[in-house]
This record gives structure tokens, sequence and C-alpha cells, in this order.
């Protein structure tokens, strides 16, 4: 399964000012959901799936042993790696629905804003949960449901959001246990004549058990 090339040509043009860009969408409390979600340890190995430049990435790899950086665009990559550096993070091209990884191979996988960029997001949350070891935490950030078309075109989005309780479907559909949904702040953009859409995000998170 691969990404849409609408969507991965969007992020190849914007790679360059998405720092800003993000900036102005949503705030550092999102990151700090997720990571307090699943709880970073020392010794964990994390993957942050649809990493971009590095937002998620960053934090986790000042606590964790080592992070994985997956997102199918280079140019989003190359901007976290000219950030950042390498260090212990591992950066790697390659799609959310179809991941490079063995089964069961990380303590964590974290992901913000990649689910309505996914043309299947129910494969890449089992994809999420296949290569999450047995006790290994998770926790992904993403839109709530919402009618604001004109994101398809112009944040190239495919899809309009989710229900939180869709999304906590598809993870206990996968085997994860003890899911969790909360609302987070809001996600702003701005349209052409100058309103914003405020479209509130969601946390989910959950556990794989044996």
């Amino acid at each position: 399964m691969y990404m849409s090339r609408r969507v991965q040509d969007y992020f190849e043009f914007v790679s360059p000012r998405w720092d800003v860009m993000r900036k102005s969408l949503y705030g550092e409390e999102v990151r700090e959901a997720v990571l307090h979600a699943v709880r970073v340890k020392p010794f964990d190995t994390v993957l942050d799936v649809g990493a971009g430049t590095g937002f998620l990435t960053e934090a986790a790899a000042k606590i964790a042993s080592k992070v994985i950086a997956l997102d199918f665009s280079r140019g989003m990559s190359e901007e976290a790696i000219a950030t950042m550096g390498s260090g212990n993070v591992e950066f790697r091209i390659g799609s959310a629905e179809s991941m490079p990884f063995q089964d069961s191979s990380v303590d964590v996988v974290i992901g913000n804003m990649v689910l309505h960029h996914c043309p299947h997001p129910e494969i890449a949350i089992s994809e999420m949960a296949r290569v999450l070891k047995t006790g290994g935490r998770i926790a992904i950030s993403d839109l709530q449901e919402h009618g604001y078309e004109w994101l398809r075109q112009e944040h190239a989005d495919l899809w309009l959001g989710f229900k939180m309780e869709n999304v906590a479907v598809m993870m206990m559909e996968n085997g994860l246990d003890n899911v969790k949904t909360e609302t987070l702040s809001f996600c702003c953009s701005s349209v052409q004549e100058g309103q914003q859409a405020k479209i509130p995000m969601f946390l989910a998170s959950a556990l794989k058990r044996g």
C-alpha cells in the first residue's frame, strides 16, 4: 500500500516551510499529550509514524535510546535531519500502510496528523499494531470529524477527520487493549477569505497485550 501521489507531492512541496506552517496549526500541547500517553522510557525503541520534520521525534529522542522516524516524504525527512542531525534517530522512508519493519520490533508507536493522509487508515493502524511488541504502547493524535471540504485541496487531506469511537474500534480490532480516546486542543487552518476553521483534535492511546 502506498500513499497518494497528491499527498506525497504536497508534502515534498511544503517541506522547506512546514515547521512554520505547523506552528500556526497546532501547538506544543499536542506533542506533550502524545508523549505523556505512552510514557517513553530510556531503554525504549520508539517508532514515529509520519514523522515529518520531527515534531514528535525530537522530543522522544531526548528520552528513548532509539527513535525510528518513518515518513514517505524524503523532503520532510531531509528537513528533520538538517534540524536535529541523526544521533539516536534512524530516518526511514516508507508508507504507514506498509512499514519496512519486523513484527513486534518496537516498544512504542507514536504519530501525529498522519491518519487523515492515509488512503486506508485501518491498514495503517493494523501496521502500527503489528510492529508493536507485547506490552508496547501506542498513541496517535489527529483531527476529529469535520466538514471542511476545502482542506482536501489546501492540505491534500484524504479524510475529513475521524470519529473518536471509530478510531477506538480500529485499535481494538487489531488486538490493542486499554483503548482510550480524548479531545485535544483545536487545529486551526486559514481559509481564502481570512476565516479560520477550528477543528478539535483527538488523542487515541492503547496497549498491546499478549
